[in-house]
């Protein structure tokens, strides 16, 4: 899936589509340069997901975990990881973060290649890339049968967003 994104709203709208379509288990990664939009589409997807209140990037924290006591499909936790600090992927396991993937979460993880080889294959890697002012292009590719089923509905979804490709 290729879509540009116009403004902030397009983002949300897109975020919003994908969480209505996730479930317990499933893994998502997001690429992209500084400023390209990873936290804010992480933001959206955490808010349509019933995250209240602040959401914070966990660029420091590394992780920001959040209950999700009414989410959909059975998501009893989102996991949203910024990895950019790692500086091996070693790391993850050091951290214990293979043990926050489990059936019951969604994970939501960014910059995945700074822990190249330690993490699982993701369902869905979501690339960001910044093209001017507010405007954004997201590629979205399946790594797994259940990222192609969501892929699928997410395209279906996505066409009411002016710019998809």
């Amino acid at each position: 899936m290729n879509i540009q994104l116009n403004s902030e709203r397009d983002t949300q709208q897109l975020a919003q589509q994908l969480a209505q379509l996730v479930q317990a288990g499933d893994i998502i990664f997001l690429n992209g340069d500084l400023g390209a939009g990873k936290t804010t589409f992480c933001r959206h997807f955490a808010q349509a997901l019933g995250v209240t209140g602040r959401i914070k990037s966990p660029t420091y924290a590394l992780v920001e975990s959040y209950d999700l006591a009414s989410a959909p499909n059975g998501i009893q936790t989102l996991h949203h990881f910024d990895l950019y600090r790692l500086a091996e992927p070693r790391e993850w396991f050091s951290a214990g973060f293979d043990e926050y993937l489990n059936p019951t979460c969604c994970a939501v993880i960014e910059w995945p290649a700074k822990a190249a080889g330690a993490l699982p294959c993701a369902d869905l890697v979501i690339d960001l890339s910044y093209m001017n002012d507010d405007r954004r292009q997201l590629d979205a590719s399946a790594q797994t049968a259940r990222g192609h089923t969501i892929l699928s509905k997410w395209s279906t979804s996505a066409a009411s967003i002016d710019n998809f490709n």
